[in-house]
């Protein structure tokens, strides 16, 4: 399997600035996204053909990008507009053009197709059909995480771990259902496999409809999609998982729950807030994670001489890595369950901090995280005002003020702290 020869979701649409420039990593290369004059998204390989700096580093102009080194200036299709150091009598050379790529967006994702110079996609990446029923609702979230793209997978293939690394965390499981699972799998070659299996059931008494059981599917190179079943035939449900490669030791996580019984409450709780709790249950995750991916790699021998699966409960995991031995060893660091790939290229240290996996990439939550820190400023501002002036202020009234901005200050501080942030603002970017 060709890895580049495939549609890979980047971003979802929403969280990009549409007068700016984003970065993104994907199979060890550097890509830009950006809007065109037209409005219409674009991408390029995020490199100046001059010498190789950054366009990402740059800034939008007009619906071009402009190279921060030496101002030189592309459009949407990767055309050379503006050399500033040619002389007003010569022509741009043809070499001075950047490298665009097939970009496309269905369902609000972003995708792009990394091949840049070869066949052209044929079709159009897939669309889930559930997602556009009628009475849907969806959440969807976007993260980068410390370890590869085939440890993401197996970590969302297992659906035992929910009930034991979650335990009643909202999104998570409950310990008493990490029973036992049968599951029916198939094959589907290089495109993947998709298995049926029970779930964890719950009681009329919870107030939750009982679930009979689960599908999943592997669609390969980057798709793991959950869709549950349900004794109501009305109701539906469904996550897809997106784990992107960016290189050998980082991966990226398009999350999207979608379904039509979510209550009212979450249908109206601010987006950044629903992130809180899957931001929880990946850091649950992320120690452990990568402390297997590091003992897999250092260990010379297989997994099928190190690992002790049971059939009832990794399955899918072994599917996982015996579709990797079949379809994918190619990849630098890949792992199967016989062999292991090519030694990946060493990469820097990823981070690990909340603003930097998720924050910054988010428009939710960056403008939650902005005006939790005005709020924090504000509300510390206040109080210090309410101090210098309270022997001017009866008791009835400074007490219950005073007590109003360090609640106002407590909260914020709160916030700021959930979403990685600072107190104080962070640098703005060149515009």
């Amino acid at each position: 399997m060709n890895v580049q020869e495939h549609w890979y979701p980047v971003a979802f649409e929403q969280d990009l600035d549409p007068t700016g420039l984003k970065r993104i990593q994907l199979l060890g290369k550097g890509y830009v996204l950006f809007r065109g004059e037209d409005g219409d998204l674009a991408c390029l390989e995020d490199r100046c053909p001059h010498r190789m700096a950054r366009l990402s580093d740059g800034r939008w102009k007009d619906g071009q990008v402009e190279c921060l080194y030496h101002g030189w200036t592309f459009t949407r299709k990767g055309a050379c507009t503006s050399i500033p150091q040619l002389p007003t009598d010569a022509s741009i050379p043809e070499k001075a053009c950047a490298v665009p790529l097939p970009i496309d967006v269905v369902q609000g994702i972003v995708w792009i197709w990394p091949m840049a110079g070869g066949p052209p996609p044929q079709e159009r990446p897939e669309a889930i059909e559930a997602l556009d029923a009628a009475g849907n609702h969806a959440i969807d979230y976007y993260t980068e995480l410390p370890y590869s793209q085939e440890a993401l997978v197996e970590n969302v293939l297992d659906f035992a771990h929910i009930h034991i690394a979650h335990d009643g965390v909202r999104g998570g499981g409950l310990r008493m259902n990490a029973g036992p699972r049968a599951f029916d799998i198939e094959d589907l070659g290089p495109q993947g496999f998709q298995a049926q299996f029970r779930s964890a059931s719950r009681d009329a008494a919870d107030g939750h409809e009982r679930t009979l059981g689960a599908l999943v599917t592997f669609g390969a190179p980057t798709l793991v999609h959950y869709v549950s079943t349900f004794a109501d035939k009305s109701r539906h449900s469904g996550l897809a998982l997106y784990c992107v490669p960016m290189d050998s030791d980082r991966c990226s996580l398009l999350y999207r729950a979608y379904g039509n019984a979510w209550p009212d409450r979450d249908r109206k709780r601010p987006r950044w807030r629903e992130h809180l709790y899957q931001l929880d249950l990946l850091e649950q995750d992320m120690a452990v994670v990568r402390g297997q991916s590091e003992e897999m790699r250092r260990s010379s021998e297989p997994l099928k001489s190190t690992w002790f699966p049971i059939k009832s409960l990794d399955p899918l995991v072994l599917r996982y890595r015996k579709w990797i031995d079949a379809h994918s060893l190619e990849i630098p660091g890949a792992i199967g369950w016989e062999r292991k790939g090519p030694a990946p290229a060493p990469q820097p240290v990823p981070t690990t901090d909340r603003h930097s996996l998720h924050t910054q990439h988010c428009v939710s939550c960056s403008d939650a995280l902005k005006q939790a820190q005005r709020l924090l400023l504000a509300s510390v501002a206040a109080t210090a005002v309410l101090v210098l002036i309270s022997r001017w202020l009866p008791p009835l009234l400074f007490l219950p003020l005073a007590a109003a901005t360090l609640f106002a200050a407590y909260r914020s501080q709160r916030t700021v702290h959930a979403l990685g942030g600072r107190a104080l603002a962070t640098p703005r970017p060149l515009t």
